[in-house]
């Protein structure tokens, strides 16, 4: 088989595209490299297909039949989210006239399922928080925060001041492992975060070394994770919405909210920050 055929050749330009377009990790594309190259032998190979055009649903559903005999599902799954993002290229790029995956479903798997909040529920914490009381509009940007980048606890209190880009309105995570990953900041969580840094913060930093700390104590100290729980448990005993709501809760919801506005499974894996993307598909099970 030629790897230098017309189909690997739009391979390898849909893989520069993530490169250059969607400024992806080279991880994250070497994956997609070895997802698409074993499909695209067998669509060429066992199917005798050597045209995009002439790809259909059945095609890609066979496939899906072939790997799920040697792999789990959530590993057919990873496999069959990158094959969905490369149709949809090529559709887009009139390389195909259908998207032939568009209709394709993920196999089930055992994951258990995270409890997640809707917009409404989050929107009903944050107006719950009283910001002319102590610590008010600190927590209201904790929280804020939580959710509009889907961060760990971990990471949100080990947030520093220059992690922060307001210009671009994007902050820099240092995650598991001490891996980097940028994610952009909504505009609501900016505000909330402003208001925290230009009125609250200052006060607090004067009452000791910060170490440039972003969300700081009552003793202007680094926050523990203790300290994060117990305010989310308290918001949550106090509207009552029948959920038993963590720091996590809001990570899980920020990745569900994303894949139901129709977001990438690899570019939540990577705003995320998990190393594989089977932890990510959890989530597309949720809705």
């Amino acid at each position: 088989m030629d790897i230098n055929g017309n189909m690997f050749n739009e391979l390898k330009k849909f893989l520069v595209y993530l490169q250059f377009e969607r400024k992806l990790s080279k991880n994250t594309i070497d994956s997609y490299w070895l997802d698409l190259k074993f499909y695209l032998e067998f669509i060429m190979i066992d199917l005798q297909i050597n045209n995009f055009k002439d790809i259909r649903l059945n095609h890609i559903n066979s496939y899906t039949k072939m790997i799920s005999k040697y792999i789990y599902n959530t590993s057919v799954n990873r496999k069959l989210s990158s094959l969905k993002t490369f149709h949809k290229y090529l559709y887009i790029n009139k390389l195909s006239k259908v998207d032939p995956s568009n209709i394709a479903q993920s196999l089930r798997t055992n994951k258990k399922i995270p409890i997640t909040l809707s917009v409404e529920e989050i929107d009903l914490i944050l107006n719950s928080i009283n910001i002319n009381k102590s610590n008010g509009i600190r927590d209201k940007s904790i929280i804020s925060i939580l959710y509009s980048c889907g961060l760990r606890v971990s990471e949100l209190i080990n947030l520093h001041l220059t992690n922060l880009y307001f210009d671009d309105n994007i902050i820099r995570v240092f995650g598991k492992g001490d891996k980097e990953r940028i994610i952009p900041v909504g505009p609501k969580a900016l505000n909330h975060l402003l208001d925290y840094i230009e009125n609250i913060r200052p006060k607090l930093s004067r009452k000791s070394d910060s170490k440039g700390i972003l969300y700081l104590s009552n003793r202007g100290k680094q926050l523990s994770r203790k300290t994060v729980w117990n305010l989310i448990n308290s918001i949550s005993i106090n509207i009552d919405i029948g959920k038993n709501i963590s720091p996590h809760t809001f990570r899980h919801s920020f990745a569900t909210h994303l894949l139901e506005g129709g977001a990438d499974l690899r570019i939540v894996q990577e705003l995320l920050g998990h190393t594989n993307i089977s932890t990510t598909q959890v989530y597309t099970h949720i809705d």
